[in-house]
Order: structure tokens, then sequence, then C-alpha cells
């Protein structure tokens, strides 16, 4: 059996045909989908990116013990046990957040590596580009600088081949063509990463205006949401129509990438790949788009709307229409026929499932559950799962409500790894801090600023349209409480966390 695992970076299933939307052209997810099967619970683990992506090769939940960065030298990389098993590995991606100091580790266990530059951030070219097209200037009104960083990436291309996600997927399908030789003689693990449709949601025609005709070049395709004052300056100065524009650039991003994914589809037809490969196809989180604002006077002063959201990025609160996340899978021999499964599965479960696949009898990784006897019918999955970031809220199903439980600044916060990220004076103790972790660790007091307040509603409710029902409920809540309570001390949840987060 082979495994390719494709990873579309902040995608929305909102937008995706598979789950219901009818304004967004996702033919090729959609075949997927109608090929294989569709996961209606499945839920993030730790956000934001790197976060997520520990969770997936390593198996190890993240966000209480610490937050972005490498993987750990007591973790088993995915890469690496696949490679234990004989199976050909590689990663064609451009999140460039992989070769950024503070997150390696990842790539460096695979066979082979692509590594497609140029998307957000990346520090790749530096020659200075004077004449500034308008959706540059616009997105340095509110990102000072970051539109023209961006630009000097991505200034010299010509057509919608050059863009990032078509060149990602177009080279997924030549590595499928070039390594013909050796499929069916050797299993393979063939990642397959795309950062779009993260932000910036820039692209060519005729995605462009697919889904709008209002091309106002003063409108940004890039807001700001990581920096508080300059998420409030522009909904203080964005208008419904502006917000409603980026929407459609996002749309028009994920359209490029549906349409790309039609190579990887065009590949595996050639080489017959159907019958002997599983195909995983999943997110790490989703996307905020403002999609909560009806009125932009509703705003508060810290830029959050009516339902306490952050309108962009995928902030706490953890709500479903980002932390319920698409989980699209095709596997020839289980179940494939276009059926929807409402089991609850997390991120983390990717792990454990693409290793068993694969022949692995012991996935190592400590929270990972693979799917597959959801698949085969002989598991109902999770009853219970939870998610969060490092240092804020937490928020957990049981597939009737949704919590989203806030967190105290006056308790203690400690970050644990073997990575010492920088020198402190004091705040830093070395110790067995990891239940089933024999490596010591480093506990770092971390500063604790975070303060919300909790939320309780039906995970039934119209997405967008979320009502809190914790006062109504505190029975319901209550009950809700103590189950996370337990799993997280199942899962090792450090002791000072219990009081962080009001538990």
């Amino acid at each position: 059996m082979n495994v390719i695992l494709i990873l579309i970076d902040s995608c929305n299933r909102h937008y995706l045909s598979p789950y219901g939307c009818s304004s967004v052209k996702t033919s090729n997810i959609q075949e997927l989908a109608q090929r294989g099967v569709t996961f209606t619970n499945h839920f993030l683990g730790s956000a934001p990116c790197m976060p997520a992506r520990r969770e997936l090769m390593a198996g190890r939940r993240e966000f209480l013990w610490r937050g972005w960065g490498p993987l750990e030298p007591f973790d088993y990389p995915l890469a690496l046990e696949c490679r234990k098993l004989g199976v050909v590995t590689q990663i064609i991606t451009d999140h460039y957040h992989y070769w950024e100091a503070g997150a390696h580790g990842y790539l460096e266990y695979f066979d082979g590596s692509e590594m497609i530059r140029g998307h957000e951030l990346d520090y790749w070219k530096t020659t200075p580009q004077p004449n500034e097209p308008d959706w540059v200037k616009a997105i340095n009104k509110h990102r000072p600088g970051w539109g023209s960083r961006y630009y000097r990436n991505v200034a010299h291309f010509k057509s919608v081949e050059d863009f990032h996600s078509p060149t990602v997927f177009r080279k997924a399908a030549e590595w499928i063509d070039a390594n013909a030789g050796l499929l069916g003689k050797q299993p393979f693990y063939l990642h397959v990463e795309s950062f779009d449709a993260h932000e910036p949601f820039y692209v060519p025609e005729p995605y462009r205006s697919m889904y709008t005709d209002d091309l106002n070049p003063e409108y940004t395709c890039w807001p700001p949401y990581q920096n508080q004052e300059q998420r409030v300056a522009f909904l203080r100065t964005t208008s419904i129509a502006e917000l409603d524009y980026i929407r459609a650039q996002y749309k028009g991003k994920l359209t490029m990438v549906d349409d790309s994914i039609g190579l990887l589809w065009q590949a595996m037809d050639r080489q017959k790949l159907w019958n002997e490969t599983m195909v995983i196809l999943t997110t790490d989180h989703g996307h905020e788009l403002g999609e909560a604002i009806h009125s932009l006077d509703e705003i508060s002063e810290d830029g959050r709307d009516h339902t306490l959201r952050c309108p962009f990025g995928k902030q706490h609160p953890h709500y479903l229409s980002h932390s319920n996340i698409p989980l699209i899978v095709w596997h020839p021999e289980l179940a494939n026929d276009g059926r929807r499964i409402d089991a609850i599965t997390c991120g983390v479960d990717l792990y454990a499932t693409i290793l068993e696949a694969l022949g692995h009898k012991l996935p190592p990784g400590p929270h990972s559950k693979s799917i597959l006897p959801i698949l085969s019918g002989e598991s109902p999955g999770r009853e219970f799962t939870y998610w969060g970031t490092f240092g804020a809220g937490i928020c957990c199903t049981d597939g009737h409500y949704v919590l989203l439980q806030g967190a105290n600044s006056e308790a203690p916060l400690y970050w644990y790894s073997a990575h010492l990220r920088a020198p402190r004076e004091n705040g830093v103790k070395c110790g067995r801090f990891i239940p089933g972790v024999e490596c010591p660790v480093w506990q770092i007091e971390t500063e604790n600023r975070f303060s919300f307040p909790s939320i309780l509603y039906r995970r039934d409710d119209p997405v967008f349209e979320e009502r809190n029902i914790l006062n109504e409920y505190p029975d319901v809540a209550a009950g809700i409480r103590k189950r996370l309570r337990q799993a997280i001390e199942e899962d090792g949840c450090p002791a000072e966390q219990f009081d962080r987060l009001g538990l």
C-alpha cells in the first residue's frame, strides 16, 4: 500500500463542495469525495501551522506543553518511521516555515524533498521592485512592508503555472511519473503540501475575478490579524464591500488549488495507482474571513465581532468555522463509496493512520489513533476531542455541544521542550516533566497574559450564528468540563494547566 497525503493550508471546509458549498468550484476535491469518504467531525488539535504539523509528523499533541517550534529529540518522526518500513518518502511543499529557524526537523528525515520558494514572507528574493502594483500598496497600507516583501518573491510570475499551488501539484505529478520504475516494487509515502489557500489571497486571472466584479484597486487581499492594533485600524476603515472582495480572492485561490490537484489525479490515472494507494486530503486549520460580521458598527474596541471572534485568522476562541476541518479519504480496500462518516477524529490521528496503512504495527505516537478501524467498521471513533493554541484557552466537543473554555491570566504557564529557546537568568528548570518521555526537558517559565470568558454552544448551531448558552445550561458545561479534565489528564497534561484553564 502507498499513501499520498495532500495538505491544503488554511482550507475552510464550508467552502468545499463535499461539505455542501455550491458557490465555489472544487470539482477535483469533489471527485476524491465521490471515490472515498468524507469525515464530518474531524477537528484540528494544536494551532496554528507548525504545532499542527508536529501533531501530524510526531503523533503527539502539542499546545498544552509548548507552541510553535521544531520536532523534539524524543519524537518519532513520521518519515523516519516510514523509512524503517522500507517505504520511499518524498515531500513536495512551498510551506516555507519548514526552512525557517526554530521550525526545523520536519524535512530532514524524508528520502527526498522538493521545496518551492517564495510564499508569504519567505526569505528568498532581495531585488527591489520600484514599480509596485496597486495590490501591493493596498497590503502595505495595513501591513507595512509585508506586501513589498511578498512581491519581491513573485514579481517574476508571468502565468498561472508560475504560482505556488500549481507548481506544487505539478511537481508532485512529475515525481509520480519520474518514479514509475519503483511504483509497485516498493511502497511510497508522498507528502504534498500547498501553502495556498493561505494568505496573501493574491491570485491571477481567471481566479481574481471569478467570484467578484468589484476589483477596486484600494482593496487589500491580506487583512491584518496578528497585530491587534493593525487589526482594529483595518476594521475601522474597511467596508462590507472590501470584506466581500477578500472572501472572493480566497475562493479564487481555493479554486486554483483545486484545479492544480487535477494534475495529481491525472498522474495517478497514468500510473494506475488508485487500486494500491491511500489518499488523504486535509488541512492544518481553517481561516476566519470576516463571515460573522453583519455591520462594522458591531466591532469591539479590541477588534472582535459579536461572537467574540477575531474576524480574521485562527485565534482563540476556536469556533468550528476554522477548527472543524476537512478530511476526505480514499482507501482502495476499505470504505470508499462516497459515504459520509460522522465519527470524531482529530489531526493527530493521521500519524498512526499513515503508519498503519504502510504496515507499522505499533505507532509510537502517544496521542494518535488510527482511523483505519473506523473505515473498516470496527470502531466508532473517538467520543470526545479537544483543541487549542499554546497559552490561550482550550476547546472541546462531545459531538453535541462545543465548549470554548477561557483561561486565567493570573495562573502560571510553562513551556516544555528539550530546546532552550533563549538564555534566561531564572525561571528555567530541567527534569523529566513529560509522562512517558525519559529525555530531560526544560521547563521554561512563560509570560501568561491570556484571559478570556468561556462560550458554550450547540454543535448544530449555524456556522457564524452560534449562540452562547453557557449561563442557560450550567450542568451541560460542568459535564463537558469533567470530560475535558479526564481527557487532558489521560494525555499527561502539565499540572499547572488545570488551574490556568479553570479545570
